[in-house]
Protein backbone atom coordinates (compact mmCIF):
# COMPACT_ATOMS: atom_id res chain seq x y z
CA UNK A 1 0.00 0.00 0.00
CA UNK A 2 2.94 2.21 0.57
CA UNK A 3 3.84 1.86 -3.06
CA UNK A 4 0.29 2.71 -4.13
CA UNK A 5 0.26 5.79 -1.87
CA UNK A 6 3.61 6.91 -3.26
CA UNK A 7 2.34 6.53 -6.82
CA UNK A 8 -0.78 8.54 -6.01
CA UNK A 9 1.25 11.29 -4.35
CA UNK A 10 3.54 11.35 -7.37
CA UNK A 11 0.60 11.58 -9.81
CA UNK A 12 -1.10 14.19 -7.65
CA UNK A 13 2.12 16.20 -7.43
CA UNK A 14 2.57 15.90 -11.19
CA UNK A 15 -1.00 17.12 -11.76
CA UNK A 16 -0.50 20.06 -9.35
CA UNK A 17 2.77 21.02 -11.04
CA UNK A 18 1.11 20.67 -14.45
CA UNK A 19 -1.72 23.02 -13.40
CA UNK A 20 0.82 25.45 -11.92
CA UNK A 21 2.88 25.24 -15.13
CA UNK A 22 -0.16 25.89 -17.33
CA UNK A 23 -1.17 28.83 -15.11
CA UNK A 24 2.31 30.34 -15.26
CA UNK A 25 2.40 29.87 -19.04
CA UNK A 26 -0.91 31.71 -19.44
CA UNK A 27 0.30 34.49 -17.12
CA UNK A 28 3.59 34.78 -19.06
CA UNK A 29 1.72 34.91 -22.38
CA UNK A 30 -0.44 37.77 -21.08
CA UNK A 31 2.61 39.57 -19.74
CA UNK A 32 4.51 39.00 -22.98
CA UNK A 33 1.61 40.36 -25.04
CA UNK A 34 1.46 43.46 -22.82
CA UNK A 35 5.24 43.89 -23.03
CA UNK A 36 5.09 43.50 -26.81
CA UNK A 37 2.46 46.26 -27.07
CA UNK A 38 4.48 48.54 -24.79
CA UNK A 39 7.67 47.82 -26.74
CA UNK A 40 5.93 48.54 -30.04
CA UNK A 41 4.60 51.85 -28.63
CA UNK A 42 8.05 52.82 -27.33
CA UNK A 43 9.57 51.89 -30.68
CA UNK A 44 7.12 54.23 -32.44
CA UNK A 45 7.88 57.00 -29.95
CA UNK A 46 11.61 56.49 -30.52
CA UNK A 47 11.10 56.80 -34.28
CA UNK A 48 9.22 60.08 -33.75
CA UNK A 49 12.00 61.37 -31.48
CA UNK A 50 14.65 60.47 -34.07
CA UNK A 51 12.70 62.38 -36.75
CA UNK A 52 12.40 65.34 -34.38
CA UNK A 53 16.14 65.18 -33.72
CA UNK A 54 16.83 65.26 -37.47
CA UNK A 55 14.46 68.21 -37.92
CA UNK A 56 16.08 70.04 -35.02
CA UNK A 57 19.52 69.55 -36.55
CA UNK A 58 18.26 70.96 -39.88
CA UNK A 59 16.64 73.91 -38.12
CA UNK A 60 19.81 74.63 -36.13
CA UNK A 61 21.86 74.54 -39.33
CA UNK A 62 19.38 76.85 -41.07
CA UNK A 63 19.41 79.22 -38.09
CA UNK A 64 23.23 79.40 -38.11
CA UNK A 65 23.28 80.08 -41.87
CA UNK A 66 20.57 82.75 -41.54
CA UNK A 67 22.40 84.43 -38.66
CA UNK A 68 25.48 84.73 -40.88
CA UNK A 69 23.60 86.90 -43.38
CA UNK A 70 24.62 90.51 -42.75
CA UNK A 71 21.15 91.91 -43.50
CA UNK A 72 18.93 91.99 -40.45
CA UNK A 73 15.67 92.90 -42.19
CA UNK A 74 14.09 91.83 -45.48
CA UNK A 75 13.99 94.34 -48.31
CA UNK A 76 11.03 96.74 -48.31
CA UNK A 77 8.21 95.40 -50.46
CA UNK A 78 7.00 98.98 -51.01
CA UNK A 79 10.36 99.80 -52.61
CA UNK A 80 10.17 96.72 -54.82
CA UNK A 81 6.61 97.61 -55.82
CA UNK A 82 7.69 101.11 -56.87
CA UNK A 83 10.61 99.63 -58.80
CA UNK A 84 8.47 97.05 -60.61
CA UNK A 85 5.31 99.14 -61.03
CA UNK A 86 6.38 102.80 -61.21
CA UNK A 87 3.58 105.17 -60.36
CA UNK A 88 1.39 102.36 -59.02
CA UNK A 89 0.49 101.84 -55.43
CA UNK A 90 -0.84 98.79 -53.62
CA UNK A 91 -4.59 99.16 -53.08
CA UNK A 92 -4.34 97.38 -49.73
CA UNK A 93 -1.39 96.19 -47.69
CA UNK A 94 -1.76 94.29 -44.43
CA UNK A 95 1.25 93.67 -42.23
CA UNK A 96 1.47 91.18 -39.36
CA UNK A 97 4.30 89.85 -37.21
CA UNK A 98 4.71 86.70 -35.13
CA UNK A 99 7.51 86.01 -32.68
CA UNK A 100 9.53 82.91 -33.43
CA UNK A 101 12.61 82.21 -31.33
CA UNK A 102 14.66 84.75 -29.40
CA UNK A 103 15.77 87.50 -31.72
CA UNK A 104 13.66 86.43 -34.69
CA UNK A 105 10.15 87.07 -35.90
CA UNK A 106 8.24 86.26 -39.04
CA UNK A 107 6.70 89.08 -41.02
CA UNK A 108 3.71 88.53 -43.23
CA UNK A 109 2.43 91.03 -45.76
CA UNK A 110 -0.69 90.73 -47.84
CA UNK A 111 -0.55 93.00 -50.89
CA UNK A 112 -3.59 93.68 -53.03
CA UNK A 113 -3.13 95.39 -56.40
CA UNK A 114 -5.75 96.11 -59.05
CA UNK A 115 -5.34 96.52 -62.78
CA UNK A 116 -1.72 95.43 -63.07
CA UNK A 117 0.03 93.19 -65.60
CA UNK A 118 -0.32 89.68 -64.15
CA UNK A 119 2.95 88.43 -65.65
CA UNK A 120 4.87 91.30 -64.12
CA UNK A 121 3.45 90.45 -60.69
CA UNK A 122 5.29 87.12 -60.85
CA UNK A 123 8.49 88.99 -61.73
CA UNK A 124 7.90 91.00 -58.55
CA UNK A 125 7.57 87.76 -56.56
CA UNK A 126 10.75 86.36 -58.13
CA UNK A 127 12.65 89.53 -57.26
CA UNK A 128 11.35 89.47 -53.66
CA UNK A 129 12.35 85.81 -53.31
CA UNK A 130 15.86 86.41 -54.65
CA UNK A 131 16.95 88.84 -51.91
CA UNK A 132 19.53 88.01 -49.20
CA UNK A 133 16.79 87.74 -46.58
CA UNK A 134 14.14 86.52 -49.02
CA UNK A 135 10.42 87.01 -48.96
CA UNK A 136 8.52 83.81 -49.63
CA UNK A 137 5.23 83.64 -51.51
CA UNK A 138 2.75 81.72 -49.36
CA UNK A 139 -0.50 82.55 -51.16
CA UNK A 140 -1.43 84.03 -54.52
CA UNK A 141 -4.86 84.96 -55.87
CA UNK A 142 -5.22 86.25 -59.43
CA UNK A 143 -8.50 87.54 -60.83
CA UNK A 144 -8.79 88.52 -64.46
CA UNK A 145 -10.27 91.84 -65.49
CA UNK A 146 -13.05 91.35 -68.07
CA UNK A 147 -12.16 92.30 -71.65
CA UNK A 148 -8.55 93.18 -70.79
CA UNK A 149 -5.85 90.68 -71.71
CA UNK A 150 -3.00 90.21 -69.20
CA UNK A 151 -4.38 92.69 -66.66
CA UNK A 152 -5.97 91.68 -63.40
CA UNK A 153 -6.25 91.92 -59.66
CA UNK A 154 -3.45 90.20 -57.76
CA UNK A 155 -3.41 89.42 -54.05
CA UNK A 156 -0.03 88.19 -52.79
CA UNK A 157 0.77 86.96 -49.31
CA UNK A 158 4.48 87.07 -48.60
CA UNK A 159 6.46 85.98 -45.53
CA UNK A 160 10.01 86.75 -44.43
CA UNK A 161 12.26 86.32 -41.42
CA UNK A 162 13.23 89.48 -39.56
CA UNK A 163 15.95 89.89 -36.94
CA UNK A 164 14.72 91.90 -33.96
CA UNK A 165 18.13 92.62 -32.40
Amino acid sequence: MNENLSARILWLSAAVFLVIGVGMTVQNLNTTDDLYRRFKKKSGELKILRNMETDLARFETAKKKTEQIPEKHPVSLNGLLQEMFPGSKADDMKDSRKDLIDGWLIRQKEISMNDIPVGKSMEFVQKAESQKLPWCLTRCVIRAVPRTTGIGQVILTMEALDKTE
